[in-house]
């Protein structure tokens, strides 16, 4: 059974709700928008605050950076503290950012899942990448290791998940910081400097930009380890499964089935109508681990009906699997654009 609550990142992430509000007619345009936004896809409000709070933080670390790059002379710049930068980039409404939101909530998806699972190592039994990190395979132990390290980065001092600024796909890493950077300079109109000062201090943070320290990339460079080493089989599939190892999980069954990883988040947090053991057809699971990995995530996914999934799985022939598979190998920019002009 999936907990009805589940950790988030802090208490004052999500603040409550003012006993004075704005007039009813000021309100009215989002009151609309979310009287009749579908149930189903809302965010509950522990994903809310956990985004909340990631957002914050990200915020305010790459303002921490920008300000440290500034010359002598601009200290005043964020001396009023970080909320009210943050309130200003909120209500601008330039962070509504399509890639920026799909991470914070790939993010809070991987927590609630691995909250729900709630593993628990056996006695003397250390969880599984940790278990890698002592593996006699030297550069398996050694991709391990610096996975347990990415993950550390990546908890704040409550234990709950933070977003780094690697973790940022390069466009949206521009688009941040070039944000943040702005949004600094607008206490300090009248500085003859600042707007230089500024753009070149964002200019310096974005060269040290790093995709290939994202946390979806050191999983894809694990599993690449992994399936060198001869590992990415049936029983490694069901110990991520079991395990809580969501993220890994899907990686794992990426690689094996040769897709986007993307494609497989979505099918994998979203299992029910066939779409989970879709997945397990086109990375060639057995059916015991298949139907093991439909009892596993059954739950948390949607699924009502195991044993129809499960026969949803012996229907569905090689053909289909095959033309699935070149479906979702297209750049995900051609079929947006081919369904727009089909539109």
């Amino acid at each position: 059974m999936m907990p009805e609550e589940w950790p988030i990142a802090a208490p004052a992430a999500d603040p409550p709700v003012e006993p004075a509000r704005p007039a009813g007619s000021n309100r009215l345009a989002t009151v609309r928008r979310d009287f009749f936004l579908d149930p189903a896809a809302r965010l509950s409000e522990q994903e809310r605050a956990l985004m909340n709070a990631m957002l914050d933080d990200l915020v305010a670390t790459l303002a921490d950076e920008i300000i440290a790059a500034l010359p002598s002379g601009l200290d005043a710049i964020g001396s009023d503290g970080h909320e009210p930068l943050i309130a200003r980039l909120r209500g601008s409404g330039l962070l509504d950012r399509p890639g920026l939101v799909a991470l914070l909530l790939r993010r809070a998806d991987e927590q609630r899942l691995a909250a729900a699972l709630d593993f628990r190592a056996a006695p003397g039994r250390a969880p599984l990448i940790q278990r890698w990190v002592a593996d006699k395979d030297a550069d398996l132990a050694a991709g391990a290791m610096a996975l347990v390290i990415a993950r550390g980065r990546r908890r704040d001092r409550f234990g709950q998940p933070r977003l780094l600024f690697d973790d940022l796909p390069a466009e949206e890493a521009v688009a941040i910081v070039n944000l943040v950077a702005a949004g600094l300079r607008i206490p300090l109109r009248a500085h003859p400097a600042i707007d230089r000062a500024l753009a070149d201090a964002a200019e310096s943070l974005l060269a040290r930009h790093d995709e290939g320290l994202r946390m979806d990339a050191q999983l894809a460079g694990l599993v690449r380890l992994l399936e060198r080493a001869g590992r990415l089989d049936d029983r490694l599939v069901e110990d991520a499964a079991s395990e809580g190892e969501i993220a890994l999980l899907s990686a794992i069954v990426a690689r094996r089935a040769g897709i986007p990883e993307a494609r497989v988040w979505d099918h994998l947090i979203a299992g029910a109508d066939g779409r989970l053991t879709l997945l397990a057809r086109l990375a060639g699971l057995g059916r015991s681990t298949a139907a093991r990995l439909v009892a596993e995530l059954s739950p948390l996914t949607g699924i009502a009906d195991p044993a129809a999934e499960m026969a949803r799985f012996d229907r569905t022939g090689a053909e289909a699997i095959e033309d699935t598979r070149g479906e979702w190998r297209l750049p995900p920019e051609y079929s947006a654009a081919r369904e727009a002009l089909r539109g």
